[in-house]
C-alpha cells in the first residue's frame, strides 16, 4: 500500500480541515470513518471540533464537552463553525457548532488553558497483560486490521454474547508513526477515546441478544500531553445503565502510567427487536 494512503494517514489529512472564512472551517469523512445506518463514527467528529477550536487559540485544551443533536453522513462535508465565547488572560472558551446540509448536528464547547503547575495525584492503575500479548480487536471482530488507522488490542475479553462485568481495558496505538504535532496526537487520542466506551455499558447485558446504541454526549478531560506514537492504556467503566441509556467513563493513560485523559459518555442503549 502507498504509505501516503494508509489509513492512518487518511486520517490526519481528515484532521487537517479547510479554512471556509474566518472562523469557520470544512471537515468530513470521505469515504472513511462510516458506522452502522451508514453514520459517521462519533469520535472523528469529536477530533475535527477539537481541531476546529484549536487553530483559534494559542492556549492548550483542558476539557472539552460534546452533543450529538443528528447523525452525520459519510462523503458530504461539514462545516465547523468556532466562536470565541471567552478570551481571558488564562482560559479561552470555544463553542463548536457543526452543521451538514443546513442542518447542525454537533455542538461542542471547549475550554483551552495556559500550563499552570500544581499538585496532583490519580487512581491506581489497572494491572494489564501487555499490547504485544493481547489480541487484535479487529481481528477478533472478522475484520481487516489493515484498514484501521488505530490498532486496538483487548487486554479484557471481546463483548459477544456473555454477560460481562462492565468493565474494559484496551491498548491504543496508531498502525504508523505519527509526525510531530502535539494537536495531532491529541486529536487521535479523543478519536480513539469513542472505541468501545459505550459498549462498556452493554457487557452485562450482552446475553439479551442483539442491541442498538449511539452516543448522545460524550465529555474528555485533558490533564497532561503524550505521545501516541507509544501505547496507551484505555481503561473503562459503566458505573449505571438505564430507561433506554448507558453510562461510561474512562481513563487514557501513556506508557508511564500517567493519566493523560479522562473521559465520559451516554448512549442510547436498546435491544434489537
Amino acid at each position: 500500500m502507498d504509505s501516503s494512503n494508509t489509513p492512518l494517514n487518511k486520517l490526519i489529512t481528515k484532521l487537517s480541515l479547510e479554512i471556509q472564512t474566518g472562523d469557520t472551517f470544512i471537515g468530513g469523512s470521505g469515504t472513511g470513518g462510516v458506522t452502522v445506518e451508514n453514520r459517521l463514527f462519533g469520535g472523528l467528529l469529536v477530533a475535527q471540533a477539537f481541531m476546529a477550536a484549536a487553530k483559534t487559540s494559542s492556549l492548550d485544551l483542558h476539557s472539552l464537552h460534546s452533543y450529538f443533536l443528528r447523525p452525520a453522513r459519510p462523503n458530504e462535508p461539514i462545516l465547523y463553525h468556532v466562536s470565541k465565547i471567552k478570551e481571558g488572560r488564562n482560559f479561552h472558551v470555544r463553542l463548536v457548532e457543526a452543521s451538514q446540509n443546513d442542518s447542525q448536528i454537533f455542538h461542542m464547547q471547549a475550554s483551552f488553558t495556559k500550563q499552570i503547575s500544581g499538585p496532583g495525584h490519580q487512581d491506581t492503575v489497572p494491572v494489564v497483560a501487555s499490547p504485544e500479548s493481547c489480541p487484535n480487536r479487529d481481528d477478533l471482530r472478522g475484520r481487516n486490521k489493515e484498514d484501521s488507522p488505530i490498532d486496538v488490542r483487548m487486554a479484557t475479553p471481546i463483548t459477544e454474547s456473555e454477560a460481562l462485568p462492565p468493565e474494559q481495558h484496551i491498548w491504543l496505538k496508531p498502525s504508523g508513526q505519527l509526525p510531530d504535532d502535539p494537536n495531532l496526537h491529541l486529536a487521535l487520542l479523543i478519536y480513539s477515546s469513542d472505541r468501545t466506551l459505550l459498549d462498556t455499558a452493554w457487557r452485562p447485558h450482552a446475553n439479551l441478544g442483539e442491541h442498538t446504541g449511539a452516543s448522545l454526549d460524550h465529555t474528555v478531560w485533558v490533564h497532561g500531553t503524550s505521545d501516541f506514537n507509544q501505547w496507551h492504556l484505555y481503561t473503562m467503566n459503566s458505573p449505571a445503565a438505564g430507561s433506554g441509556r448507558g453510562l461510561a467513563f474512562g481513563a487514557i493513560h501513556n506508557s508511564h502510567g500517567e493519566r493523560i485523559l479522562s473521559t465520559a459518555e451516554e448512549g442510547v442503549m436498546r435491544l434489537k427487536t
